[in-house]
């Protein structure tokens, strides 16, 4: 029996299911709606955000037998026929593996001639960026004035690529990262449905791994679900991914704020005896330090963060000053680059440890100036309250 793979299994077969992209969907849906659907769309963006799966959902939202429609019904020939990828009208073309000129004559004959069965005739390109030069000129006339059956939906992660005759040619939607708080609400249905038991720190770093793509953190869900089993524990999912263990870089960035310089070593000598990677534990303390920033300028800790976390990032955050955290993220993200290219890695990270430590304590400019005029007053009330001397 096959296996079909989460990010498969559970791609979004309805505009509303899109995470993150509601800009985007708005406006498709109204398009739709109004009878203004452009004869040719560019989807620009990072990758797993949903592109191509837009794209499908829109041939479908054109085709459906019940369609023109923005709630397609997923159930008609049409519909199932393009979510499998085998609808004879709607062509999606891998733009690498075909860039040639002779690739793109051949959808300018074919798009000459009506569809087969369904509505439109459309052609998904992804990565169009790929095509040759020579093939984006043989195409400009059919995508500037295609016949009206004909419709164009291109995909691609590096539209800077395309050349402008092309660009202004088309509607372009730009597709964002998928914000993480998002994420982990989508990842926790997904386990629910699945029932399996991860708990929201460790899909909380599936998150923060994935930067932004759902299509990366599915796939690093079935990663850790394959090595782990059905109810990992936090410490058997970072060792699977590779990570670092949030209660560690935690313990790290107490000792840090409060300026503890001996559990700092006693750590360092910890995770340097089990192999950590030094370069990565930098990266993520200065996440910690962002995230404890953030709790104690505006009271809330991030939400993409475990309810758990969370709490322990306000706690810490309670407690320390503004300024020195700030500080504190400059050192420690200075020096990622410094500690991946030094000849010893732990001795520069001990010292870039050390000098977080015993950073001069920081004050505001207005606190700066009341200390002065403080000093000041009480220099001048001592020099008139001071006795003179006079020679004799």
């Amino acid at each position: 029996m096959s296996y079909t793979v989460l990010a498969r299994k559970y791609r979004p077969q309805k505009f509303e299911d899109m995470t993150g992209q509601e800009h985007v969907v708005r406006t498709i849906e109204n398009a739709i709606k109004l009878g203004r659907v452009a004869h040719a769309y560019l989807f620009a963006g990072p990758r797993g955000t949903g592109k191509t799966t837009a794209a499908r959902l829109l041939a479908r939202a054109l085709n459906c037998e019940k369609g023109p429609t923005a709630t397609p019904c997923g159930v008609c020939q049409a519909c199932t026929e393009i979510r499998d990828g085998i609808s004879i009208d709607v062509a999606e073309i891998d733009g690498a593996s075909n860039n040639g000129v002779e690739n793109v004559r051949e959808i300018r004959e074919n798009a000459k001639y009506l569809p087969q069965r369904d509505r439109h005739k459309i052609y998904i390109i992804d990565e169009v960026h790929m095509l040759s030069g020579a093939a984006f000129n043989a195409l400009l006339k059919t995508l500037e004035e295609p016949p009206g059956h004909v419709k164009f939906i291109f995909a691609t992660t590096e539209p800077q690529k395309l050349p402008d005759t092309i660009l202004s040619r088309c509607q372009r939607h730009n597709f964002r990262r998928i914000p993480q708080a998002a994420m982990l609400k989508r990842l926790q249905q997904i386990c629910a449905m699945e029932k399996v038991q991860v708990t929201d720190r460790s899909l909380s770093l599936l998150v923060r791994q994935s930067e932004g793509g759902m299509r990366d953190a599915l796939s690093l869900l079935d990663q850790v679900l394959s090595a782990c089993g059905e109810s990992p524990t936090d410490e058997q999912v970072a060792d699977a991914l590779g990570a670092i263990d949030r209660t560690l870089v935690h313990a790290f960035a107490t000792a840090l704020v409060q300026r503890d310089a001996k559990t700092l070593m006693q750590r360092i000598e910890e995770v340097w005896s089990r192999g950590v990677d030094l370069r990565r534990l930098a990266e993520e303390l200065a996440f910690e330090l962002r995230h404890l920033f953030i709790a104690k300028s505006t009271g809330a800790a991030p939400e993409e963060l475990a309810e758990t976390d969370r709490d322990a990032v306000l706690l810490l955050a309670r407690d320390a000053d503004a300024a020195q955290l700030a500080r504190l993220f400059d050192v420690v993200h200075g020096s990622v680059w410094e500690i991946a290219r030094a000849a010893q890695p732990r001795l520069a990270f001990e010292m870039t440890l050390l000098k977080g430590v015993y950073l001069a304590p920081a004050a505001a400019i207005p606190e700066l100036i009341a200390r002065v005029e403080k000093l000041s007053a009480g220099a001048s009330g001592g020099r008139s309250g001071a006795p003179s001397f006079r020679a004799s």
